[in-house]
């Protein structure tokens, strides 16, 4: 199938050629200027000494015409293309237990840590991205895909509300992440864990472990410090705090000797919160030495190009005007 892929450009023709005609006429109106000065042989006589120009006006069009139809690009017949693109797996896995609404970070543990997990799921969105959301048990929100968008639909969403028990299941956690990958996905992963590390489980430094022996490196993100706060809840419209069994106050806060142990058992780094961008510029120089894996493999065809033909000519015809027709005193 013909076609050419921009035909908005054929208006350009147009100007060539009205150069072209304003240039015809004034060699006309010139013509008659001169008869009005003498005879047709006398002016003959007056102009045997000038050159004759060797029509460079008409190589002028031709090379314009070519430009044109260069722009336009012709285009005839298809050819097959394959693309082969390669992405590291990377999950991320977000505490939503009652303990990230404490307010020892502003403006919230969760709401620090959501806002973290979408620059992650924005800065890795070329590679294959999952998330995980945990409290006393794990949830699989959405497994490994390159849709960015619909992980931060889930983030955005995010609350805890979501879980069916309350704690810190990180090891549940890592071992769903682990379960994932496929016997051919010969790459290596990443888990990144946003938590303040309340109550974890004590499965969390085998299960760990394990998915180190199994290629994803841990990566921990704390949130929270070491004073603690208290835990924000809201009974019938009035503002409270979480209450134990016999009515004092919650106190909670972060592990930070523990989830630097945790990260250091899975081959990876941990992260205070309070870093801010510094933590996401980190990982992207640890996740960048990741082994990829084959991601896809695509086959489309697209059309054959042919401006070439018109260009080249163009310019072998540019070059020629440009250096010999200093010789001639008219065109």
């Amino acid at each position: 199938m013909f076609r050419f892929e921009h035909p908005e450009f054929f208006w350009l023709a147009a100007l060539p050629i009205i150069l072209a005609g304003l240039f015809l006429l004034r060699k006309y109106m010139t013509g008659a200027d001169w008869l009005v000065w003498g005879s047709s042989i006398s002016n003959q006589r007056a102009q045997t000494e000038k050159k004759p120009g060797p029509g460079w006006l008409w190589l002028g069009l031709i090379t314009s015409l070519c430009l044109v139809f260069a722009a336009a690009n012709p285009q005839w017949g298809y050819r097959a293309i394959s693309v082969e693109s390669k992405s590291a797996d990377i999950y991320i896995v977000m505490d939503i237990s009652n303990s990230m609404f404490a307010e020892d970070i502003a403006p919230s543990r969760l709401e620090r840590a959501r806002r973290m997990a979408l620059d992650l799921s924005t800065a890795f969105r070329t590679d294959r991205v999952g998330l995980i959301l945990f409290a006393g048990n794990a949830y699989m929100q959405s497994p490994l895909t390159t849709d960015w968008h619909a992980i931060q639909l889930f983030l955005n969403a995010a609350n805890p509300n979501q879980a069916g028990t309350q704690g810190t299941a990180i090891g549940e956690a890592i071992r769903l992440a682990s379960k994932n990958k496929s016997e051919e996905d010969k790459g290596q992963g990443a888990l990144i864990v946003l938590t303040d590390g309340e109550d974890h489980d004590q499965d969390a430094p085998e299960a760990i472990k394990d998915a180190a022996q199994n290629g994803w490196a841990t990566y921990i993100i704390g949130f929270g410090t070491s004073t603690g706060a208290m835990i924000p809840i809201s009974i019938a419209g009035r503002k409270d705090v979480k209450r134990d069994q016999n009515g004092q106050p919650v106190h909670t806060s972060l592990n930070k000797p523990l989830m630097q142990e945790l990260a250091q058992t899975g081959s990876g780094k941990y992260y205070d919160a309070e870093e801010g961008s510094t933590i996401i510029d980190d990982l992207k120089v640890e996740l960048a030495g990741l082994e990829r894996s084959q991601l896809e493999k695509r086959s489309f065809s697209e059309h054959k190009s042919y401006f070439q033909w018109f260009l080249l000519p163009a310019l072998l015809l540019i070059f020629a005007l440009v250096s010999l027709n200093y010789k001639y005193d008219v065109i």
